[in-house]
């Protein structure tokens, strides 16, 4: 660089630059070799590094969580005993959760190795006097870069001579109209954005991680790259913990008082060993050890349903987990909420008293350049009428004169069908009515239009409102005399319309209490006009009024219906506010670069159809279907899933509660032990037999469901105490147990007695019966708030594998075991007597007692039916103006009492402040130590930053290995 420095403000001012004053750098010599090398050294190639993955240590990290240790003693210890059975059946499991965890995570780093395959781009640069070809990658600060039409910007670059750039900046703010540099937005164009027409010379002022879209992937990468599993999981496991700690510790008293009371630690060996296997297998009942499994397996389904019914791919299983915890979903507006593309809103046509709404149309389209298949407002106006200028319309377009920054007017001499001459005049309003306005311009043809002071008043006024609404306009104009003199049409007003499903989208989540808030980068008067018509609300704020950090701020950020003028780190802010501050878990959705570092910050990053590969990367969830209405499915079925896994983790934690009670209580008092091998057998079918839960029939909750450590331990500590107590009372009331020795069969009912005869029937006897009253517990804790019975039904799935489940254990207990006939069937009675009577407790304890109820449910089936009328019609209305429609006032007091009534709900489903990071972070320091929190979500794919192809020149280095970088030119 030179040390000339820099007269424009815009350079020496700018806080995106590198440094607090940006020099300026001769245009004929650019950077000499020596600047280049010390700008390089000072600022690093434009590149974001990008660390591997050891896949030595991913496979090994498969076996050091807690309950993988635990399980690997009791098997060593098995083996030692010689207990081989047992021992077989652990490591058989253990290893098929470490190679299913290995497999999804391999296949993760294998699909980021193929997207980090690609060749960098090169630019224009001028170096020691001459341009060469240089990659962006070595692009640096003072660089001289020339820009053209079509060309990515590589860097954050300042304009310094050539034209004036049209450049589209949909990458960072959403806007679909493309904004002209330099201009009103100042000379600075960020890197991502992309020249539509121009060719200047700029200087690159900031590269790689020091720019705006820089910054914004670098967010995403530390996002991407922590190891993370979901809230759920986290307290899942928190209560897994509690119980395995519990149950080693009753074991070990029940060891203890074996041992020493009973004298088993003397005398013959045999005893001995018997007492340590049986103790291990009572360890090894207690660990859900196929909970990894049979959760993996439910939420593969639920992500198999969400693709086949809402073609949603899923790329984070926690993410899917949070979506039912999701109280407040941010929404990027263009693309998103819209359809990211200019149309005309006929209804809103502004004409004078001469002509019609017809007239300005057909105009204006007699006016359009049919070849400029790029300019987002020709195509507007052909897509609402035709050209005239085919062969049926029968005009003809002699001459077009396009549209300059300098005349801001577009001119057209037309023949139309009858012979006649016009010249139609399209533009900004003023210069269509007085070209003299704002100062004389050099085009061929200047007029004042015929209409008078009244007329153009009005029109001016109608263009103000329409442009404080948000409207884009133009101004047509026509003169029949070749040019002599102009008669003003009308205007065209220009919006980037919502989706047709937008607006009852947005009623279906606020009635799921999602509060939803638009953030976007167009202009505050457009999306004002958008959350209007869209029933979102009008309470948008500009970017700059949330960029404090005070309480005042959040507050604002809290009860905003939405944000405008945005960059990707404001959007970021927003969500880490609400996140972070209010405690709630927060989904994101968007299709742009600019959307990226908001969508990895979020819990729920959800990539909507269209989007680029930055945005589809930063997101857990993509939408391959356009709208909104996808995303209200995946919160009804999220909702499904959540109330599914929960059932069968309750279950099956109530079910080692109640095998560890059981069993310890059986030989402590009565000395009578089931068999080692039986006892891990009815641990592992419990787990099986309960996959088809991912098939169950559910209702999803009108509220968010967040996960409660309390409410989880309440619930199984109930069924597992409720299960045990019932069993005591048959085993020691009832007790319809033969003695194998004898020949007369005894009837089933025997007086109460704490040393009953111990036979191999009986220890079968009490297998059966805890096989059975387990099997059916699954019922009862599906349906917490009711009878067993209550709708919704359970699956025939669930019902057929639990009844296969008992009748293969049924013919077990006689087969291997030689349990009497009657004896099955008499267990069979009171395993499903007892279960009853769980039930029974069940809702006398949760609705008797606690007062629960099962509360509202939302259905995707309702919202596919449609909105009724009086929903369509409040949608409709305006939300404000409660003078000029007392009626739309009546519905905008509803809209806020139905807002602050969600915001309400949103404070009692909040998490608590040790919980909102959301996903346990894993750091590398202590990567070993936390990875046992991570091993049940280890098939989710969030490993490192995937590269994007499309959206950025942003390129990312592989440090392991030659992979470059790629943008949207190749």
């Amino acid at each position: 660089m030179s040390n000339a420095s820099m007269s424009d403000a815009s350079m020496s001012d700018n806080s995106e630059s590198q440094t607090k004053e940006i020099v300026e750098t001769d245009l004929s010599v650019g950077l000499t070799t020596q600047g280049y090398e010390a700008s390089l050294n000072e600022w690093g190639r434009n590149v974001v590094d990008c660390k591997p993955v050891n896949k030595c240590a991913l496979f090994i990290s498969q076996f050091m969580g807690l309950m993988q240790l635990l399980l690997l003693i009791c098997a060593c210890l098995s083996a030692a005993f010689g207990d081989f059975a047992d021992f077989g059946i652990i490591i058989g499991l253990v290893c098929v959760n470490g190679i299913l965890g290995y497999k999804e995570e391999a296949a993760a780093l294998a699909a980021l190795d193929e997207l980090t395959k690609h060749i960098s781009s090169s630019v224009t640069c001028v170096r020691d006097g001459k341009g060469v070809s240089v990659s962006v990658e070595d692009l640096v600060p003072g660089d001289i870069v020339l820009l053209v039409g079509g060309v990515m910007v590589p860097a954050d670059v300042v304009h310094r001579k050539g034209d004036v750039l049209q450049v589209d900046t949909a990458a960072l703010t959403g806007e679909p109209i493309p904004r002209k540099y330099p201009g009103e937005h100042g000379r600075m164009v960020m890197m991502g954005c992309t020249v539509c027409e121009g060719e200047a010379y700029v200087q690159v002022v900031g590269t790689g991680v020091n720019t705006e879209t820089g910054r914004a992937s670098k967010d995403v990468y530390e996002d991407k790259t922590k190891h993370v599993v979901s809230l759920f999981e986290v307290k899942i496991m928190m209560v897994v913990y509690s119980v395995i700690a519990f149950s080693v510790a009753v074991v070990f008293i029940q060891f203890m008082i074996q041992g020493f009371l009973r004298d088993q630690f003397s005398g013959f060996a045999s005893r001995y060993d018997k007492l340590i296997v049986n103790s291990l297998a009572i360890i090894v009942a207690s660990i859900p050890i196929a909970l990894p499994l049979v959760m993996h397996v439910s939420m593969a389904i639920g992500i198999k349903d969400l693709a086949r019914v809402h073609r949603a791919v899923v790329t984070s299983v926690p993410a899917l987990q949070d979506v039912a915890s999701m109280s407040v979903l941010c929404s990027d507006k263009t693309g998103t909420l819209t359809t990211a593309r200019i149309t005309i809103i006929s209804s809103k046509i502004v004409h004078t008293s001469s002509f019609t709404a017809s007239d300005v149309l057909l105009y204006a389209s007699a006016c359009a350049n049919r070849d400029k298949l790029g300019d987002p407002i020709d195509s507007a106006i052909l897509r609402s009428l035709p050209s005239p200028h085919s062969a049926s319309g029968g005009w003809t377009q002699e001459r077009l004169v396009g549209f300059t920054p300098i005349v801001k007017r577009t001119l057209a001499f037309c023949t139309t069908p009858e012979g006649d001459k016009v010249v139609i005049a399209k533009g900004i309003l003023s210069k269509i009515i007085d070209t003299s306005s704002g100062g004389a311009d050099g085009a061929e043809l200047q007029w004042e239009v015929t209409q008078g002071a009244p007329t153009r008043a009005r029109m001016e006024a109608e263009d103000l409102e329409l442009s404080r609404a948000g409207y884009k306009t133009i101004a047509v104009a026509v003169s029949f005399d070749e040019g002599a003199t102009f008669s003003l049409v009308g205007i065209l007003p220009m919006l980037d319309p919502p989706r047709e499903d937008t607006a009852r989208t947005i009623s279906y989540l606020h009635k799921a209490n999602v509060s939803v808030k638009m953030i976007t980068g167009d202009h505050k008067n457009i999306a004002i006009e958008t959350g209007r018509l869209i029933g979102l609300g009008t309470n948008i704020h500009s970017a700059s009024e949330c960029r404090e950090d005070d309480a005042e701020t959040r507050d604002l950020i809290w009860n905003a219906d939405g944000f405008a003028q945005v960059l990707p780190s404001d959007k970021r802010r927003v969500i880490k506010v609400i996140r972070h501050d209010f405690g709630c878990v927060i989904g994101m959705t968007g299709d742009g670069v600019n959307d990226a570092p908001a969508l990895s910050a979020a819990q729920v990053g959800v990539a909507v159809e269209g989007a680029t590969d930055a945005a589809k990367n930063a997101a857990a969830i993509i939408l391959t279907d356009p709208g909104l209405s996808p995303i209200f499915g995946a919160v009804c079925m999220s909702r499904e899933i959540f109330r599914k896994v929960k059932s069968y983790v309750v279950y099956r934690i109530a079910c080692s509660i109640y095998i560890v009670l059981t069993l310890c209580t059986l030989i402590f008092v009565s000395a009578c032990s089931v068999d080692s091998v039986l006892i891990v057998l009815l641990a592992l079918l419990n787990d099986l037999s309960m996959l088809p839960i991912a098939h169950d029939k559910v209702s999803a909750s009108r509220n968010p469901e967040i996960p409660k450590v309390k409410d989880i331990i309440i619930r199984c500590v109930f069924f597992g105490v409720a299960a045990t107590a019932v069993g005591m009372v048959y085993f020691y009331t009832i007790n319809p147990m033969s003695d194998v020795n004898s020949s007369v069969y005894t009837l089933p009912f025997y007086n109460v007695r704490l040393e009953f005869f111990c036979s191999i029937q009986t220890s079968a006897t009490i297998w059966l019966y805890m096989t059975i009253l387990s099997e059916s517990l699954i019922f009862s804790v599906r349906v917490t708030h009711n009878w067993f019975f209550a709708k919704p039904y359970p699956s025939v799935y669930l019902v057929g594998s639990v009844f296969m489940t008992d009748v293969v254990f049924s013919v077990l207990a006689g087969v291997w075991k030689n349990m009497f006939f009657a004896d099955i069937l008499i267990t069979w009675a009171f395993a499903i007597g007892s279960f009853l009577l769980v039930d029974a407790f069940k809702v006398l304890f949760f609705v008797g007692i606690l007062g629960e109820d099962s509360g509202e449910t939302i259905s995707f089936e309702e919202f596919k039916e449609g909105l009724d009328e009086e929903v369509a019609r409040r949608a409709s209305l305006p939300p404000v103006n409660p003078d000029a429609d007392p009626e739309s006032a009546g519905v905008e007091v509803e809209r806020l009492a139905a807002k602050e009534a969600r915001l309400s709900n949103h404070k009692r489903h909040t998490l608590e402040v040790s919980e909102r990071n959301g996903h346990r972070e894993v750091s590398k320091k202590g990567f070993l130590k936390a990875i046992g929190w991570r091993r049940v979500a280890r098939f989710h794919k969030e490993h490192m930053f995937h590269t994007h192809r499309e959206s950025t020149n942003v390129h990312y280095h592989n440090k392991g290995g030659e992979h470059g970088g790629m943008s949207k030119e190749e």
